[in-house]
């Protein structure tokens, strides 16, 4: 068994000993995860309008309702006439080529960024995950990083890949059953970091084993995260950089060690 207080210990005081590591590695990680390093923004509205503004605003939009309708003159058929016959063939053919360049470029960018996550995003997620991990038994270098292209890069990429795919067509059904499968699949990477030539049924089905049973207290210990997620957005993203990101990193990977039956926490 475990606790979420039991984790959350674990990692700070993990944390402490090699930080600037785990703040870069919580950097990595969350940049191949989420496409960012850390979101954060407000939105400030400055409103300022007296009663007369208001008044005078409402003057204006009644005035415009109550205008006899043989005010209006303004014959859409025409316009839109006036519009294309004003477009020389010249000029059509400029736009549909805008058109069909703007589409080229957005199927190209999104080849690119799937490519991307699929080749390279994916097995540095499984270092990332390999070096929070073995964190837990001794000191490690940033060199677990790049684990996922020296291991058995091929395999690793293939079952990222469906790992992904899997989730996506899920949530394409429903929403719940999407998050259900993306718990499911949660340890794979920590798998692959420990066994990168486990087949694709071994690893699905090691996942699913650890998960059974585990998957509400996993989404409440995410839950136990919000409050920080919520200060971290006060900060602009900055606590979550220094601290938030490595601490949940470190967090869930102590949770897989557990799930998997490792008690070896030499720090």
């Amino acid at each position: 068994m475990w606790s979420r207080v039991e984790l959350k210990t674990q990692a700070k005081n993990l944390l402490k000993l090699n930080y600037w590591l785990f703040v870069l590695g919580g950097i990595i990680l969350s940049f191949v995860t989420t496409g960012h390093i850390s979101g954060s923004g407000g939105l400030k509205l400055n409103y300022n309008a007296n009663s007369k503004n208001i008044y005078d605003i409402s003057n204006s939009i009644g005035d415009a309702f109550s205008s006899d309708q043989k005010d209006i003159t303004y014959d859409f058929k025409d316009s839109i006439n006036e519009i294309t016959g004003s477009i020389t063939p010249s000029i059509a053919k400029t736009i549909i080529a805008v058109v069909i360049g703007s589409i080229v470029i957005a199927l190209v960018a999104a080849l690119i960024g799937i490519a991307l996550s699929v080749f390279v995003f994916n097995p540095i997620q499984v270092g990332a995950k390999r070096f929070f991990s073995r964190s837990y038994e001794a000191r490690c270098d940033m060199g677990e990083i790049s684990y996922g292209f020296k291991s058995n890069y091929l395999n690793i990429v293939k079952i990222m890949f469906f790992r992904s795919l899997f989730t996506v067509l899920w949530g394409l059904l429903f929403i719940i059953p999407g998050i259900i499968k993306a718990y499911e699949y949660s340890m794979i990477p920590y798998l692959l970091s420990e066994n990168p030539d486990m087949d694709m049924q071994q690893a699905f089905d090691e996942s699913r084993r650890m998960t059974y049973g585990q998957k509400w207290q996993i989404f409440v210990l995410d839950l136990s995260f919000i409050g920080w997620n919520i200060l971290s957005s006060f900060t602009l993203g900055l606590l979550g950089i220094f601290f938030v990101s490595p601490y949940m990193c470190l967090t869930k990977a102590g949770l897989y060690r557990r799930l998997r039956g490792y008690n070896d926490y030499k720090y």
